[in-house]
Parts: structure tokens; C-alpha cells; sequence
């Protein structure tokens, strides 16, 4: 193969993956699935550059003996490393595009003819195509089995509702009535209709006004899946490009639908109810440390002696994955976020001393044999049941609102994004300064997490 031959096919499939990202980019998003999906570009850079780095091409050698078939191996080689180099542009484009930025088509894709990439795999089914994706999910320690549950059971339904073709033969039209098909779903399917297929289940409640159906966030969470199902199948080439990039979520109106942050009064309110409930030490600080950290529950829950200590002169919280028995939700989560002042002032450090276990808090409200329950179900309920009997009703309201609570306060005082997403764990949208980037120092985060105010 010439040169120049190498180069135009190297051309065709940047501009193809541009046509994609403008597809996607074009999408009616959500700030969660944003969220989720600038995660997914992080984590694609990331691993784009280490195969580039470590010279490993078996990622694109498929498609590159696809896209060259007479060409010899070595030839094949350089293309699939071309088209490697090609993918990694293309998400570091994309990701700097979600994060605000114009999205530069590099020359070479504005003036490439777009053609489809050859379609590998034609054989392998919807259904088997998720399963695979699962399995991968699993093995890497990014769903829990009870999230895998969840996962598998609506990529079923997805499949069967598509009539499990093979994935390459799905279209957007296909995508466009699956996307219609799911909101017909009737709400607690599996409870009300138990083994009965969905297209049956559709058939029986067409036109009833009286079933109720899918609420718009349960909706949005099937074409959530939808989505990052077809686009895993693109990236590991069992489809030349996705056809998800039309499903569109539904506008989730619904106040209680969303998740609201604290104000003043439900905060004095819940410490109140804790101070006359709480018997042992974890139901006293993990919801301090939550508070003023906006870690997730299990992050706190899952802190370890040694997981308290001075960085850079600045006592921390260390967020990481460092015992077999810790787990957090997305790479980003791993971090150090400095104690804010308040908690030393509450003796955070002391109570951190007497500790004798490894772990700062018993392991029955951190851990559940059960695979179908998370290991936050009991600490979870019980907390918010000492949030309700404080008399904050409002369902939009939960423990985990300490979250938003922060974000939300430290934004209004104007408090850069990058800042608020390293201290609560968000992946940085940014790939100047999120993974391919430096953190902020630790003292500078410090004045960062001082400047949190609340009546606890």
C-alpha cells in the first residue's frame, strides 16, 4: 500500500468520526448524561493514548484488514495505528467540545469525502453484543453486580424490542421506533405482565389510558443505555457507526423527578434529629463528612484509618481504591479533598485516633453480602429515615443531596467548575485540565472548601 493510499483512508475515517461527533453533539443532552458521557470520553483518551504509547494495535487491526484487505501485514499495521491516532483526536475534539468549546474538524476531515467504514461482525446479535459490553463492565470493576442486574435487564428488553438482529443490520429508523416503543412501556412491567414477551405486553396495553407507563427519568435511563451500547459497539468495531445518535431524551418535567440541595433549615433539622437518634459514631460523621466534602455516602463510609492524614501540609480525605473491599463509582472519584475547617473544629482528627479497626466505620454499613443490594442500601435507608422524621418531606431531598448541596453553593460563589469537580469527584469535562492535566495543589483547594458555610 502507498502512501498516499494510507493517508486518504486515514482521511475517510477521521471525517466519518467527525460526522459522528456532530451527530451526538447535536443531541437534546441532559447535564447527567453529559456528565456520564464526558466520563466515557475521558476514560477513551486515556485508553487511545496508552495503546499508542505501549505501540498495541490489536484494537483497530480488524478493521484496518477491513478497510486494506490486499494489503500486506505491515501495511495493515501502519493503518491501524493511523486509524488509532485518527480516534484519539476525534474524543479529544468531542471532549473539549462538551466542554464548551467549538468543535475543530481537522483539515483533513473537512476535506475527505465521508464514506461508511466497512461493517465487521455482521453475524453477532444485539443481545450478544450487550452481553459482551457487561461482561467487559463487570470485569472492570465499573458495575457492581447489582448495577450489572439492572444493565442486563433493560438491554433484554432493548434487544427484544428491536427483534435481536444482528447489530450492524440496526438502523436509525429501527433506533427511532425503539425510542418510541419505550415510552409505551408500562410501568413495573415485569411485576404486572411476569414471562410474558414485551411485544405482547405492548400489544395488550396499546391505547389503554389506564396503565400507567415508564416516568420520563426511567425513559431517559433506557436510552441512556441504548446509547452507550451502540456507540461501545462502534468503538470496538462491531458496527461501522452508531445509530443511537437520534434518540433523544424526553424533557424530565417532573419536580420529583430531580434531585434538590439543602437549605439552611433542612440542615439544622437533620444534625438536630442525628444528635437524638445516632448511637454510634459513623451515624454522627458520615453525614458530616458528606456534608462537607460532597462525597458520595459509600465514599464516605468506605474511609480507612489511613485514609485520614496531612498532604502538603493540609489534613485530607483520601477517596481511593486501595483495599479489596473499597470501591468508588468513576475514575475521577479517586481524589484528596482537604477537611474543611468545621470538621477539625469537631474533632474529626480525634475521633479518627481512637479508631482501632482499619476501617473508620463497621463493615454491616458498608458492605452487604447480598449481590442484588447495593452496600449502601442499609446505611442509606436509615439515614434518610432520621432525614424524613426531621420533617424534611420534599422526596427531592435525600442524604445524597449533601452532593449537589455543595456544588451548587460553592458555584454561587463563584467557584471555578474544574474546582468544584476535584473536590467532588466529577470527571473534569476539560482534557486541558482534567486527566492530561494537573490538579490544584492542595492548599489552594483548601481555600476552596473553607469558603462552604453551614449550621452544623
Amino acid at each position: 500500500m502507498k502512501q498516499d493510499e494510507l493517508e486518504a483512508l486515514m482521511q475517510q475515517y477521521l471525517a466519518a468520526s467527525f460526522d459522528e461527533i456532530e451527530d451526538r453533539l447535536a443531541l437534546d443532552w441532559n447535564p447527567a448524561g453529559i456528565e456520564i458521557h464526558s466520563s466515557h470520553l475521558n476514560e477513551r483518551c486515556h485508553e487511545l493514548s496508552g495503546a499508542l504509547a505501549a505501540a498495541d494495535v490489536s484494537s483497530a487491526i480488524e478493521l484496518a484488514v477491513e478497510m486494506a484487505p490486499q494489503a500486506d501485514e505491515l501495511a495493515q499495521r501502519k493503518l491501524a495505528r493511523r486509524l488509532i491516532e485518527a480516534r484519539l483526536q476525534a474524543a479529544m475534539a468531542e471532549l473539549r467540545a462538551v466542554a464548551g468549546e467549538p468543535l475543530r474538524r481537522p483539515e483533513v476531515a473537512q476535506r475527505a469525502p465521508a464514506i461508511a467504514v466497512p461493517e465487521t461482525k455482521r453475524s453477532q446479535k444485539v443481545s450478544e453484543t450487550a452481553m459482551l459490553y457487561a461482561e467487559e463492565r463487570v470485569a472492570q470493576g465499573r458495575w457492581s453486580p447489582k448495577t450489572a442486574k439492572q444493565g442486563v435487564t433493560i438491554f433484554q428488553m432493548i434487544a427484544e424490542l428491536l427483534g435481536d438482529p444482528p447489530i450492524a443490520e440496526v438502523t436509525k429508523g429501527h433506533i427511532r421506533q425503539l425510542g418510541l416503543d419505550i415510552t409505551k412501556l408500562p410501568a413495573n412491567m415485569a411485576k404486572r405482565y411476569p414471562g410474558l414477551p414485551v411485544a405482547e405486553v405492548l400489544a395488550r396495553t396499546d391505547g389503554d389510558g389506564a396503565v400507567a407507563r415508564l416516568e420520563s427519568r426511567s425513559v431517559n435511563k433506557h436510552y441512556q443505555h441504548a446509547r452507550t451500547l451502540f456507540a461501545w459497539a462502534a468503538e470496538h468495531d462491531h458496527i461501522a457507526q452508531t445509530p443511537a445518535t437520534v434518540l433523544r431524551d424526553v424533557e424530565e418535567g417532573r419536580a420529583q423527578d430531580a434531585r434538590k440541595a439543602f437549605d439552611d433549615e433542612d440542615i439544622t433539622a437533620f444534625f438536630i434529629e442525628i444528635a437524638k437518634k445516632a448511637k454510634e459514631p459513623y451515624g454522627h460523621w458520615i453525614p458530616r463528612i458528606m456534608a462537607y466534602t460532597g462525597c458520595r455516602m459509600g465514599e464516605a463510609a468506605q474511609l480507612r484509618k489511613i485514609d485520614v492524614r496531612v498532604e502538603q501540609g493540609v489534613a485530607v480525605f483520601d477517596f481511593n481504591e486501595e483495599s479489596e473491599q473499597k470501591n468508588l463509582k468513576t475514575e475521577g472519584s479517586t481524589r484528596q479533598v482537604p477537611i474543611h475547617p468545621r470538621l477539625l473544629e469537631l474533632g474529626i482528627l480525634e475521633f479518627v485516633a481512637c479508631c482501632s479497626e482499619e476501617f473508620l466505620f463497621p463493615e454491616r454499613v458498608r458492605f452487604t453480602a447480598n449481590p442484588e443490594r447495593g452496600n449502601m442500601d442499609l446505611l442509606s435507608k436509615q439515614l434518610n429515615r432520621w432525614l424524613r422524621n426531621a420533617g424534611v418531606a420534599d422526596k427531592r431531598k435525600s442524604v445524597q443531596s449533601f452532593r449537589g448541596t455543595m456544588a451548587t453553593r460553592l458555584k454561587g460563589l463563584g467557584v471555578a467548575e474544574y474546582h468544584i469537580a476535584e473536590v467532588v469527584g466529577h470527571e473534569n469535562d476539560n482534557i486541558t485540565s482534567g486527566r492530561y492535566g494537573k490538579r490544584t495543589n492542595l492548599p489552594a483547594l483548601l481555600d476552596v472548601v473553607a469558603q462552604l458555610k453551614l449550621p452544623i
